[in-house]
């Protein structure tokens, strides 16, 4: 099983009221500057500023 198809089988599981949460989330943690989301779309990546803020 790839990255690919873990988090396909997680979205299916996410409904849209939670995929609307979801995405909120991970846009306020990418423009905090807390997570990198790597061009493959599934690839993240602590920052430096996210591992000092927990």
């Amino acid at each position: 099983m790839t990255k690919q198809d873990v988090i396909n089988a997680v979205l299916k599981k996410i409904g849209p009221k939670q995929d609307k949460a979801f995405t909120k989330a991970m846009d306020e943690l990418k423009n905090e500057g807390i997570i990198e989301i790597k061009e493959d779309g599934v690839t993240l990546i602590l920052t430096q500023k996210g591992a000092e803020a927990f």
